[in-house]
């Protein structure tokens, strides 16, 4: 089995934001504090994509993170679960942090929307 956990928490991560017509780009600069930007073609809108399967471990990492997003991008925290405490920060901060499983429930909403407008 190859690539960490991490590289496909990320990968299935891009999935869905790719499901919703945004485009993505991974990021190979390791300076940057998120893992990928994600550009709605539809909306206009940019986010910038920090994937964390245990968000207790890069809380820190987060805020710092939440302060470098550049102007007119929202940054948005993937993570394997959530807390109330832990969304009140988030919104306080200025930043999204949904889980891994909405995400992909709202992706397979998108792809199914998709085929039912094709048929």
């Amino acid at each position: 089995m190859s690539g960490s956990f991490l590289e496909k928490f990320i990968t299935s991560c891009t999935l869905t934001f790719k499901a919703f017509d945004h485009e993505v780009n991974l990021s190979r600069n390791k300076a940057n504090l998120w893992h990928f930007t994600s550009f709605s073609t539809n909306t206009q809108k940019k986010y910038m994509v920090y994937c964390a399967p245990d968000l207790s471990k890069v809380s820190s990492l987060i805020t710092v993170a939440s302060k470098k997003v550049p102007k007119g991008s929202r940054l948005v925290v993937v993570c394997k679960e959530v807390t109330p405490e832990q969304l009140k920060l988030a919104e306080e901060n200025g930043y999204t942090l949904v889980t891994h499983s909405e995400l992909k429930d709202y992706g397979t909403k998108m792809l199914e929307a998709k085929a039912n407008q094709a048929s």
